[in-house]
């Protein structure tokens, strides 16, 4: 949605993130190749689903959500459940419409999101996916509590977003969300959105060292560098070192190498297939003013040149119904 159309009201001086505009700097490009000495970053799809939503490597994702939740590693070890990554009324092969990671910690739902594509559809969709699951369980008039009245149960939400982009004036690399008023006081505690900025990591990496990172940061360090020689000095952590040995005996299995070379094709795809240079660079000027308008005009652009819709869905964050209609 075009930020500049929206109502504000009369005493909100607030500003939105994506007034502070997106900026690029300090990301982390996804190596077209791996040897030996290197691993692929969490910040791919096919990383992230190798190591984060297989079963046999839960230890992996519980170490990173302890970092944030006032829940010890060894109990979420225990006891988080991983879900379907789609929501109950969403067919499951529309990826516009799945979560990349959900687990479950009694009845709290944990979700993460890896958000390459720095489009604000795509940070609107996350919201979009904390309220779905939010709502999830709700019982309207089904359930009675001892004085017959009806139970509204809605599931904590806590999303976690690792975004390979940044925001200008925000040097951040952690920032917490919530429904709140200006003195910080909570609508409720039910709905919480954790920014992680991957760029904002590494610049502090590059400008200050390893060394100055905190145990957390050292540990998103290690799931996003795929040097793994710039990796020795982040200490003797166990699980840290054990994920950094894994990642890279993963990179050289059976089939991750095809199914990556696939994720590859795919993110080049989005800007170079059938795509002149003028609508190369309306792609990236609609993403950095995060304008409806301009999404519209790309993906009729993208429509006109026959490229697929999954490109298009990507390259403009755009839902597929939307796409559709401008058929």
């Amino acid at each position: 949605m075009n930020q500049d159309n929206l109502i504000k009201l009369k005493e909100d001086n607030h500003k939105s993130l994506y007034e502070l505009g997106v900026t690029r700097e300090n990301i982390v490009e996804l190596k077209r190749k791996i040897t030996r000495g290197e691993k692929i970053s969490i910040l791919s799809d096919t990383m992230f689903s190798a190591m984060f939503q297989n079963e046999n490597r839960i230890k992996y994702s519980a170490k990173f959500l302890s970092y944030f939740v006032d829940v010890s590693y060894e109990d979420l070890l225990k006891n988080i459940r991983l879900s379907k990554n789609v929501s109950s009324n969403e067919k499951e092969y529309d990826k516009g419409t799945r979560c990349d990671y959900v687990a479950r910690f009694g009845k709290t739902i944990l979700g993460i999101e890896v958000n390459n594509n720095y489009n604000i559809e795509v940070m609107e969709r996350n919201v979009e996916y904390a309220y779905k699951q939010y709502s999830e369980k709700i019982v309207r008039g089904g359930i009675k509590d001892k004085d017959g009245r009806s139970v509204y149960e809605y599931s904590q939400t806590i999303q976690f977003n690792l975004n390979n982009f940044s925001f200008k004036e925000n040097d951040k690399i952690i920032d917490i969300y919530g429904i709140q008023n200006d003195d910080g006081l909570r609508l409720n505690n039910k709905i919480i959105f954790v920014q992680i900025y991957v760029p904002n990591l590494m610049k502090k990496c590059y400008t200050k060292s390893i060394e100055s990172l905190d145990e957390r940061e050292k540990y998103l360090y290690a799931l996003v560098e795929q040097n793994i020689s710039k990796l020795e000095k982040l200490g003797e952590d166990n699980i840290m070192n054990e994920y950094i040995k894994e990642a890279e005996e993963v990179c050289f299995d059976t089939g991750f190498g095809e199914s990556y070379d696939k994720e590859r094709a795919l993110r080049e795809q989005e800007y170079n297939y059938g795509l002149d240079d003028g609508i190369k660079e309306g792609i990236k000027q609609g993403v950095e003013k995060g304008s409806l308008d301009k999404s519209l005009e790309i993906a009729k652009n993208l429509l006109q040149s026959n490229v697929d819709i999954s490109i298009i869905l990507k390259s403009t964050g755009l839902s597929k119904d939307k796409i559709e209609e401008l058929k």
